[in-house]
């Protein structure tokens, strides 16, 4: 059975996800960024061009007689992409077709399922397409409440692989940030609270800080203005997961003030807890997230998180205790296998109910 992903990027944390699709299905993940091109994978690729026009984006080339040659079609659930969702307008339409995505709207300008003006477009097209695959159950129950069959939405609990960890390290005794430098990600919080706790902490736990991003010169220079370039290490961007694993396992905690994405998962796989505020940006990984038991989730404002990193300074016992809870969490409910289960659950879903149109 061919299936085709129509997508944006071949992302390093999607990749072990389609291995496991790979092994079920003739898979080809099609991709609009042309950074992929020459890269191999395991299971097959096809770069599909196409141009930004305003907030709207246009394939070059007709995504159809592409996906003619597949039996089922998963495509991103963006409204934005014009072709994509031109689709279910083809009569001559023979795959399945599935939406993928979080369901709601989230991004760095707006917070999860904030702007809801275009829900009514989104249930448009949800309604048309054979099944339909969410990041969280949140977003399935306001379908259902919009009165969607529940049958036909697949919650694909949105996680990453993590590199194997033979037993817990005990010696965590560093704070740790990871992700692209944006500004929308509270980076400055962190940094003003960090600096905050070296008053009162002679043996201060180092900062490391992996990505980069157009924050990375600002940061350089504040770090260097304050004296504490024996404290606060910037790594760049670091995408080999056996050398992420060697900072996640030495990390008290891993602290996005204002972002919760895929670091969640991750930091929860490698036993480490995962500290944000209450109104993050998140697809719904934030969800995972139980405070105090296998995380923190604190009100916000650089005074409450410098107070929050006090206690995990203060409190390492409980600490690495929560992230025995938080590893357990994902072990038990968000592993890549999981994921792929439900992704191919919504695709025999979809086969089926295309097959009875």
């Amino acid at each position: 059975m061919k299936l085709l992903i129509v997508y944006n990027k071949v992302w390093p944390y999607r990749e072990k996800i389609f291995e496991i699709i790979n092994e079920k299905y003739d898979l080809t993940v099609a991709y609009t960024d042309p950074k992929f091109l020459n890269k191999k994978y395991p299971y097959k690729t096809v770069y599909t061009p196409g141009k930004q026009v305003g907030p709207f984006f246009i394939h070059k080339d007709s995504l159809h007689k592409l996906c003619k040659g597949f039996d089922a079609v998963i495509g991103l659930y963006e409204l934005r992409w014009l072709r994509l969702m031109g689709l279910m307008f083809n009569p001559w339409r023979k795959y399945s077709m599935s939406f993928w995505g979080i369901g709601v709207s989230a991004s760095y300008a707006n917070k999860f399922d904030d702007k809801k003006q275009w829900d009514f477009v989104r249930n448009f097209f949800g309604r048309k397409a054979e099944s339909l695959i969410f990041y969280s159950d949140y977003p399935k129950t306001k379908f259902v409440q919009a009165g969607f069959n529940p049958d036909k939405i697949f919650v694909a609990n949105n996680t990453t692989y993590v590199s194997p960890v033979n037993g817990l390290v005990a010696d965590r005794n560093t704070f740790l940030f990871v992700g692209t430098l944006y500004k929308e990600k509270g980076i400055d919080q962190l940094l003003q609270a960090y600096n905050q706790l070296r008053k009162n902490n002679k043996d201060l736990p180092v900062l490391n800080i992996i990505g980069d991003g157009p924050e990375r010169a600002s940061i350089e220079q504040w770090v260097k203005a304050e004296g504490l370039e024996d404290k606060v290490f910037l790594h760049g961007a670091i995408y080999d997961s056996e050398i992420l694993k060697t900072f996640y396992t030495r990390a008290l905690a891993c602290i996005s003030p204002n972002q919760a994405g895929l670091s969640v998962l991750t930091s929860m796989g490698y036993a480490t807890i995962f500290v944000t505020e209450k109104n993050a940006i998140t697809g719904g990984e934030v969800l995972n997230i139980t405070n105090g038991k296998n995380g923190i989730i604190y009100e916000g404002g650089v005074d409450a998180l410098a107070k929050q990193m006090q206690w995990i300074i203060d409190n390492k016992e409980e600490v690495i205790r929560m992230g025995k809870n938080a590893q357990e969490h994902y072990r038990n409910n968000r592993t890549p296998e999981q994921m792929a289960d439900s992704i191919i659950g919504a695709v025999e879903y979809a086969l089926k109910k295309r097959r009875n149109a």
